[in-house]
């Protein structure tokens, strides 16, 4: 015959023990090499180096649980900066494109229309109306 018995983890949450699947922690680490630097590191062999892992690898990590590739990733903290910038700061765009690291502000002008339908410009001058 069965009989219950008293868990010893009671109240027990695996949230809150601090444990994360080897996987996440990876995702963890590479969101935080991203964050750190991603004004001045465009190339993301480098983030697989710094991971011990191959490209091709940190992309198929990536992919599985966040459906972004690493350089997707990058584009897209780049991006959320820029917004960040067109809408909080007084720098102007040439500045602002010179900050994240576009070499010219042609290329820097098509890549945000490329993302947001509009020039940084017209951007900055929407959201301040």
């Amino acid at each position: 015959m069965l009989t219950k018995t008293k868990s010893s983890t009671k109240g027990f949450r695996l949230v809150d023990s601090g444990y994360y699947a080897p996987d996440f922690q990876r995702l963890r680490v590479l969101q935080s090499l991203i964050e750190m630097d991603f004004r001045h590191n465009r190339d993301i062999s480098v983030y697989a180096v710094k991971m011990d892992t191959s490209i091709h690898a940190l992309n198929r990590l990536a992919k599985a649980y966040l459906g972004r590739s690493v350089y997707e990733l990058l584009q897209d903290r780049i991006y959320r900066e820029a917004l960040y910038l067109l809408q909080y700061t007084k720098h102007s765009v040439k500045e602002i494109s010179e900050l994240l690291g576009f070499s010219d502000l042609p290329y820097f002008s098509r890549w945000f229309k490329q993302r947001n339908g509009e020039t940084a410009k017209a951007y900055r001058k929407g959201f301040k109306t």
